[in-house]
């Protein structure tokens, strides 16, 4: 218990407290204010660099050159300006530089150590949900390439410019009626309640076609 509780010393002692929280609070406020936009930057910056190491882990169907180059040149110059910039904005910051107030300290190597810390945490966060995504992602797009190549060798035909019409193997006008977690199904133009149906298995793979 203070010595001082109660007394003029310990309303001094407290009120000293409560101002100083004060003044924290409004000098924080007056930098935030007087750095928005640097701030705005580094937040975006590091969004950046989540975002680059994300498409990078989770998945495309790209061809070899696709991959090289849209999944990993180009996240990896997104990755590698959002880290510069950040780096760039969180020192300047942490230097002292942009207050007038305050002469400049120079950069620490603690500021160094705790901007890569935070560009690498998310750096590793959006590995972390690329990776989980990525293998359903690959299934997905396995079983997209199966399905294109079933309607492709089954004679299957888009009808130019008409959504959900496609032309079946024999030359019929299928519309698009119901998409079932077993079949797909299809009203026959010019032909009232006959249905024909694609039928899919658990994957949503396409296994055959029952034409009306």
């Amino acid at each position: 218990m203070s010595r001082y509780n109660g007394s003029l010393m310990d309303t001094l002692v407290h009120s000293a407290v409560a101002g100083a929280g004060l003044s924290l609070g409004r000098d924080t406020y007056r930098k935030t204010r007087d750095n928005i936009i640097p701030i705005i930057l580094a937040v975006v910056a590091l969004a950046g660099t989540g975002y680059g190491v994300w498409n990078m882990t989770r998945g495309h169907d790209r061809s070899a050159a696709g991959a090289v180059f849209r999944t990993y040149f180009v996240n990896g110059v997104i990755v590698i300006v959002s880290f510069t910039v950040f780096m760039a904005v969180f020192l300047s910051m942490t230097a002292g530089g942009g207050d007038a107030e305050e002469p400049s300290r120079g950069v620490s190597g603690g500021a160094v150590f705790v901007a890569i810390c935070i560009q690498l945490a998310l750096a590793l966060a959006g590995a972390a949900f690329g990776i989980s995504q990525r293998g359903r992602r690959l299934e997905a797009i396995e079983v997209d390439r199966h399905n294109k190549r079933f309607l492709d060798s089954n004679g299957f035909r888009d009808v130019g410019g008409r959504d959900e019409t496609m032309l079946g193997p024999h030359g019929e006008e299928l519309v698009l009626e119901d998409f079932r977690a077993d079949a797909v199904v299809f009203k026959v133009k010019g032909r009232r309640a006959v249905r024909a149906k694609i039928i899919l298995d658990h994957t949503g793979r396409m296994v055959s076609y029952v034409p009306a």
